[in-house]
């Protein structure tokens, strides 16, 4: 065996073996790179479906307080309006239990016929009481959403390739 030669051949391996290395070493930084590129797109793509989704929340929490505004509104008029009418019709009677002990005819048909010209002897119209809006039709919705988000979250991360 050749001393020079092996010398050589161990040097040449050397060589070889340092490329390697420097080679690992580089796809090292490359690896790391790529996964930093990923960590930081995945981040922003998140952050922008939260935020949209937030946005959504946003709308939908807006709308229901709309409706529930506009609801409540309607049914203060009502009130406000039924109070008034037994307010008046209160006022009505009291004035009715005064006539009917009154003897004076003339005035008892004159006070009589001004009771039922100013405060409407016949009903007023009807108010219609509606149910309180159900928002059950929203929460159905909102859930299937939901469950669609999820099936679709898990078929699109399937089709990530594992390594």
């Amino acid at each position: 065996c050749d001393l020079k030669e092996e010398q050589m051949k161990s040097q040449q391996k050397i060589q070889e073996k340092q490329k390697k290395v420097d080679e690992l070493k580089q796809t090292v930084i490359i690896i790391k790179s790529r996964a930093q590129t990923a960590v930081e797109e995945n981040e922003i793509i998140f952050t922008e479906m939260i935020s949209s989704m937030e946005k959504k929340r946003s709308e939908v929490t807006e709308w229901i307080r709309a409706q529930e505004k506009a609801e409540l509104s309607r049914v203060e008029q009502l009130l406000e309006q039924l109070e008034q009418e037994i307010t008046d019709l209160k006022r009505k009677v009291t004035e009715l239990e005064q006539l009917s002990h009154t003897h004076d005819n003339l005035h008892f048909i004159q006070r009589v016929r001004s009771l039922c010209v100013s405060s409407g002897c016949e009903d007023s119209p009807g108010i219609i009481v509606h149910p309180p809006h159900s928002y059950d039709g929203l929460r159905n919705s909102l859930s299937e959403l939901k469950k669609q988000f999820k099936e679709f979250c898990e078929e699109e991360f399937h089709k990530i390739p594992p390594y």
